[in-house]
């Protein structure tokens, strides 16, 4: 029994959307949450809080918290609404989507999401789910998808023990991912050079040895330049390409595709052939001694071939040092000493993150690192299995004993609200993601999609960019005022956690899945709806899956429990092999990862009129739009700026501290510029997250579009790219 004035010390986790899952101490007192504190790991690396979980005690108890559901009484947009109680807005809401998916079938429902309670509902109405990693996450997976059969490559090429370098590829992990900065400390403390690759002098690129300024979306050139310099002096990894890549498999020079034992022998397998040098004729990869050869080309069954590793070679030949360095505006020599410090260096830590990704041909980008990284044999080989301890799993299946809902990726999502392609979306339910703030091409939103959307559903702590326009909004909880069960979705951590009710829930405010199991009670879905959060968590780790051996409630009640190993080896991939060349990607003349001019470039026609490429990196101070509004960490960070270099600057008689506005035919916006040479000439850049009211007019998404990548599509969703843009700064 805890007396009055007495501090309770509950151990929590943070529940903020698309966080990393660090524990928390919550003190409570007397049925408040006055302060938070690091909470230990069975693995003391773990602990740590930054600096948004320590402010979140303000994010709790926020004056301007959404206090009970609101209908909309004027237009949307318009800011008028009428307080109603949880039966009307949970009978209106069941009422419309009733009406809607009547209408246009169940496909017309939406959600967009990073609660995983909704799932539930929408697996129950067969309605769509539209993902979020579209934001800007998705080229990574594509491109690691398609090297080595998981979306999570990151397992292979940074998860590297005793590291003689780590390289940062546009990745600022001192400030974005703490856990994998701890790391790279680690590995400089123990003498392993550290190179960060960045438009953008960070903070993690402070603390580099080396600091390499490139132009925007030119990594593949880069590492092309590299290999070229790897390949002429025969300082490739040979025995790692024969043994782990397809690099000795033998390519077809008519149609692009593997040679297979069936293009060679009548009736024969799938199988894929080599050049075996010993006995200088051709052969099946994994007959017994066989030596296969890695470059030059033959003739077999009169069809000319050549070794995969060979057209990597080739293509690389064509990035020769100074075309390279003119590409990517980084100096020749530094090229060549980056190749060779990944020849005399290896094993090399490869961190790629958003930086690299969030461009139109970000997976190609990820698929140049994971081959530089396997030609040099930089490649954990137990990353899968061993090196992380993932909870991966399908949410629906696992959770819920149901299919995964039908899944539409977010730029699709666009087409099917304004266009009814390739089936009409009619009604969007917004949960953990500002849709209306941080989705790129934000005028087409406001203008296209909210008109073209016959109802629309926010469930949010605040009164968001995207709860103004919705038709109702609903109230949610904090993370500390409902119990749930955080899973370990980042990379870097192994830990199952529970996440216990800390405080009761504030003003009117319900638990994401309260408010399903009450909707989908009055939606007549089934006895489903009416288990509770505890219920829920016990499915979760009676459900038999592998990842779940060996954990119980009662475990996750005492502290962090570590999620156990796949038994998983070798790659996912159709060959079992890491693929720098991929069949898959031959339609698109994109089987090799070549080098392809970013859409938005400044070596294109319309950087005559637009000539500043436009970067809208993370911040240390939010997690996307969530904290913007905490006062605390507006003391540190008060107002967005436009970063630009003082060159820019100069010519456009632009000083520190003047108001500007960034344009493009897209649209606008206008705030204040800060002028330092963190920013290389060429480029801008504006912090992703601030709401539309903290600029002076506009917003930073107004300037991104939404173009649609098809190579993407083929392999897992196109991405967002929103480091893929052209603008001008003019003074306002």
């Amino acid at each position: 029994m805890v007396k009055s004035g007495e501090e309770q010390v509950i151990r929590t986790v943070c529940g903020i959307v698309d966080g990393v899952k660090c524990g928390i101490n919550a003190h409570v007192r007397d049925g408040v949450l006055v302060k938070v504190s690091p909470a230990d790991f069975p693995d003391r690396r773990f602990r740590h809080l930054c600096g948004r979980a320590l402010c979140s005690t303000q994010l709790v108890y926020h004056p301007d918290r959404l206090k009970q559901p609101l209908k909309r009484m004027g237009e949307r947009g318009e800011g008028k609404w009428q307080p109603i109680t949880w039966d009307e807005a949970l009978d209106i809401i069941a009422s419309r989507l009733t009406e809607i998916r009547e209408k246009y079938g169940p496909e017309s429902l939406a959600w967009i999401i990073e609660v995983i309670a909704y799932l539930r509902l929408c697996c129950a109405l067969e309605a769509t789910m539209i993902n979020p990693i579209g934001f800007g996450d998705a080229a990574g997976p594509c491109g690691d998808e398609l090297s080595f059969g998981t979306h999570y490559g990151g397992l292979y090429t940074m998860d590297i023990e005793k590291p003689g370098m780590c390289v940062l590829w546009g990745a600022n992990q001192c400030e974005t991912r703490p856990y994998y900065w701890r790391r790279i400390r680690d590995a400089k403390e123990g003498g392993a050079r550290l190179v960060a690759i960045d438009p953008r002098f960070t903070s993690s690129a402070s603390k580099a040895d080396e600091y390499i300024s490139i132009r925007p979306g030119t990594d593949v050139a880069l590492i092309l330049g590299m290999m070229n310099v790897i390949f002429e002096r025969g300082l490739q990894d040979e025995p790692f390409i024969t043994e782990h890549t397809v690099g000795p498999f033998l390519v077809r020079s008519d149609n692009g595709l593997f040679l297979r034992e069936s293009d060679v022998v009548s009736g024969g397998s799938d199988r894929h052939m080599v050049w075996d040098t010993k006995a200088s004729k051709h052969a099946i990869f994994d007959e017994k001694d066989v030596t296969p050869a890695l470059s030059g080309s033959y003739e077999v069954a009169g069809i000319q071939c050549q070794p995969a590793f060979q057209l990597l070679a080739d293509l690389a030949k064509q990035y020769p040092l100074e075309k390279a360095a003119g590409i990517t505006e980084v100096p020749a020599q530094t090229i060549e000493r980056l190749a060779m410090d990944h020849v005399t260096r290896r094993p090399i830590a490869a961190y790629t993150s958003m930086g690299m990704q969030r461009t139109f041909h970000g997976d190609v980008s990820y698929r140049a690192v994971n081959a530089l990284a396997a030609v040099t044999g930089s490649i954990n080989l137990e990353g899968y299995s061993e090196g992380y301890r993932r909870f991966l799993f399908n949410g629906g299946t696992i959770l819920y004993g149901e299919s995964f809902p039908r899944p539409l990726s977010l730029l699709q999502a666009y087409e099917a609200i304004t266009k009814g392609e390739p089936y009409p979306i009619k009604s969007l339910w917004i949960a953990g993601h500002n849709f209306m703030n941080q989705n790129p091409d934000n005028n087409r939103i406001i203008k296209e999609l909210v008109p073209n959307l016959e109802f629309i559903v926010v469930a949010d702590m605040f009164m968001t960019n995207s709860a103004r326009y919705a038709d109702i909004v609903l109230p949610t909880c904090s993370f500390y005022e409902h119990l749930d069960l955080q899973t370990p979705l980042d990379l870097f951590s192994p830990y199952m956690q529970l996440q216990p009710k800390v405080i009761e829930p504030l003003h009117d405010s319900k638990p994401d899945r309260d408010i399903v199991n009450e909707l989908g009670l009055k939606l007549g879905l089934g006895e489903d709806f009416v288990l509770s959060a505890e219920e829920y968590v016990r499915r979760v780790v009676t459900s038999g899956h592998p990842s779940m051996e060996g954990i119980t409630l009662e475990k996750l009640k005492q502290g962090p429990v570590e999620v156990g190993p796949y038994n998983v080896t070798g790659f996912r991939n159709p060959s079992g092999r890491i693929e720098f060349y991929s069949e898959r990607m031959k339609e698109f003349g994109q089987e090799l990862p070549l080098y392809l001019e970013p859409i938005e470039s400044v070596r294109r026609p319309a950087a005559s009129k637009y000539p500043l490429s436009y970067l809208s990196p993370h911040t240390k101070y939010g997690n996307h739009s969530l904290m913007a509004n905490v006062a605390w960490l507006r003391e540190l960070d008060p107002e967005p700026v436009l970063e630009m270099n003082p060159v820019d600057a100069g010519d456009r008689g632009i000083e520190d501290g003047d108001m500007v506005e960034a344009f493009n035919d897209r649209g606008s916006v206008k705030l204040r510029a800060r002028v330092h040479q963190g920013v290389r000439p060429g480029a801008v850049s504006i912090y992703e997250g601030w709401w539309r009211e903290h600029f002076a007019e506009g917003t930073f998404q107004a300037l991104t579009h939404a173009t649609i990548n098809p190579a993407q599509s083929a392999v897992f969703e196109p991405n967002s790219a929103m480091l893929d843009v052209l603008c001008e700064v003019r003074k306002a």
